[in-house]
């Protein structure tokens, strides 16, 4: 198998892309594993989806890979937003940490 290209998904577009999958042909025993633990973590709408997106590309430091960071945590707490971004190469400032953690209670169930 030959990688043609990557890119950073959020657990709710790998969602997606396995159910488009399903519907083309049955799942191998991994897809069948990782759709079952997406349907369960990936609890948001479509539109509290984009929402939620279109808020967080607000903050001009976020790069889509971050973005889909936030997706797959959903981090209650500032401190859980920072050790989300310890390893990446990037300093948010408090301000934009506690944006990110308000806009994600007000989605998060």
């Amino acid at each position: 198998m030959e990688i043609i290209s990557e890119e950073d998904v959020s657990i709710h577009d790998a969602k997606k892309i396995i159910d488009e999958r399903k519907k083309e042909r049955d799942l191998v025993y991994d897809q069948k594993i990782c759709l079952e633990y997406l349907e369960k973590v990936a609890t948001l709408s479509v539109t509290q989806l984009k929402n939620l997106l279109d808020e967080l590309t607000k903050i001009t430091i976020l790069k889509p890979r971050y973005v889909a960071l936030i997706l797959g945590m959903m981090p209650d707490t500032e401190e859980e937003v920072e050790t989300l971004f310890s390893k990446e190469r990037t300093n948010l400032k408090k301000e934009e940490i506690k944006k990110i953690v308000e806009i994600v209670k007000k989605y998060k169930k």
